[in-house]
């Protein structure tokens, strides 16, 4: 059981990572298309990566609850 545990905490890694470049190319994109947006794109994105950050941390923590 603990070996699908560990594939799963894998492919949620790799979600977030996914995740959190998506979130950066994108505001890339939109920074070099508007630079004077740059400050509000840059805030958006920090609490976007957060986001997907924080669903990341819940999903580890539910593998690991679920676990027992």
């Amino acid at each position: 059981m603990g070996s699908f545990i560990s594939v799963g905490l894998g492919l949620i890694v790799i979600g977030i990572g996914i995740g959190i470049g998506n979130v950066g190319r994108s505001a890339c994109d939109a920074m070099a298309r508007q630079p004077e947006m740059a400050s509000k794109i840059q805030s958006a994105m920090l609490i976007a990566a957060g986001m997907v950050e924080g669903a990341g941390l819940f999903a580890i923590i539910m593998a690991f609850i679920t676990n027992n």
